[in-house]
């Protein structure tokens, strides 16, 4: 079956091979934070390292990365309820990037710090931020991807696996849609106690989740 592109708020398309990319970063980086112990309060979600960690060659590097420098960007719109609503979006910039020794995965300046020596700086290079960004009324919160899926994997490793195993296979159009909707709602009561700070209403069924989510309507049709 084709892939399924998806076009952002920026008219370019997001191929299956840059979401993919992504989405196997986030698994790698969020659970080693969980599994060192790391805070990983602003981390990058992607750098090259990590992406030839991976198995990604020159050449499908060079392509991720030209999408971000010639102004692609990700906004994506997952939750909208009145006056509420929360985007994820992408940053992306070139600076001096810390990794973890031997495994790849970025950290933010207070991790690299607590890691010492096992912590290595490269200067000016590519990194890519991913954020959950919400406005509530007049509250503004953002929140880094990597942060959120780590205090999740420290709750059921199991669901967040599945939950982003279910959104490649998405992008592939290896599942049935019905099936990520069962993932969301999963990994929506995981982070129940987080979500009900947030969220002035939490979905709790399939018909209130696409109500709520522009994203998952869109990936419905």
């Amino acid at each position: 079956m084709n892939p399924k592109y998806y076009t952002v708020k920026t008219g370019m398309k997001l191929t299956p091979l840059i979401a993919e990319a992504i989405i196997r970063a986030a698994k790698k980086t969020s659970s080693t934070c969980m599994e060192l112990g790391l805070h990983c309060y602003d981390p990058p979600i992607v750098i090259s390292p990590l992406l030839r960690c991976l198995g990604y060659n020159e050449y499908q590097v060079r392509r991720f990365w030209r999408y971000f420098e010639e102004g692609g960007k990700i906004n994506v719109e997952v939750y909208k309820y009145l006056e509420a609503h929360f985007d994820i979006i992408s940053v992306y910039r070139k600076e001096t990037v810390s990794h973890i020794r031997y495994s790849c995965v970025p950290v933010d300046y207070l991790d690299c710090h607590k890691l010492g020596s096992e912590c290595i700086k490269t200067p000016h290079t590519h990194a890519l931020y991913l954020y959950v960004n919400g406005k509530v009324g007049n509250a503004g919160i953002r929140v880094n991807i990597v942060r959120l899926l780590s205090l999740l994997y420290s709750i059921n490793r199991r669901i967040v696996d599945s939950l982003l195993d279910s959104i490649l296979d998405i992008l592939w159009n290896r599942i049935n849609v019905e099936e990520l909707y069962n993932r969301v709602l999963d990994a929506l009561n995981l982070g129940d106690h987080v979500l009900r700070i947030a969220l002035p209403l939490k979905p709790d069924s399939k018909e209130k989740l696409l109500q709520l989510s522009p994203i998952l309507r869109k990936i419905q049709q």
